[in-house]
């Protein structure tokens, strides 16, 4: 997402602030997707900057990059002119994005992990090892079986429940969605 629109009079997409996208941002922006229920822009958006990423070497997100539009003749976002590379908070937007679509939400005090994954069709698998809630950390393989993202706690170590639940800030999850997931959590 750009920073402007491109239909703007002010556009330009080597501007700082007039068109160029922000990788940083995207970690905001996945969040406010997953809590509005807007999944396909959320999977969307992810593909895209995942995929930018694998541009830069060892997938180092710079500060930021032009903000062409994805055609024919830009397949690719072109580097914007001295940008800061690598960025430390361009990195952290990529966890953020993760963290919206796997629908992680720790709540340590209660030795408590909130799952709600929607695996989008171009991420059918992916594993997380040794994530911390509080002091216990866990493996998980999330995966695509049909329309719906399952997941298998795969290692434990310490106090944690581990539950499919949608998050406690969602916008769109109903009484019935929360009653079947913690149902669905705890009987295998």
């Amino acid at each position: 997402m750009r920073t402007l629109s491109g239909n703007h009079p002010a556009y330009d997409p080597y501007s700082y602030h007039r068109g160029s996208v922000w990788p940083v941002e995207h970690g905001s922006f996945a969040m406010g997707m997953m809590r509005y229920g807007l999944l396909e822009e959320l999977h969307t958006m992810a593909r895209g900057i995942f995929e930018a990423s694998a541009l830069f070497d060892y997938h180092r997100l710079p500060e930021c990059f032009s903000g062409h539009p994805r055609d024919e003749a830009h397949p690719f976002p072109a580097l914007y002119p001295k940008t800061n590379w690598p960025q430390a908070w361009s990195a952290s937007s990529l966890f953020s994005i993760m963290q919206a679509i796997l629908g992680i939400y720790p709540y340590a005090p209660l030795n408590l992990l909130l799952l709600d994954p929607k695996l989008p069709e171009w991420l059918p698998e992916i594993t997380l090892r040794n994530l911390h809630v509080g002091r216990a950390t866990v493996a998980i393989r999330f995966y695509r079986k049909g329309m719906r993202t399952h997941f298998d706690v795969l290692e434990k170590r310490g106090k944690l429940h581990v539950l499919r639940q949608p998050s406690p800030w969602s916008l769109t999850s109903g009484f019935g969605e929360r009653l079947r997931d913690v149902l669905e959590s705890l009987i295998p």
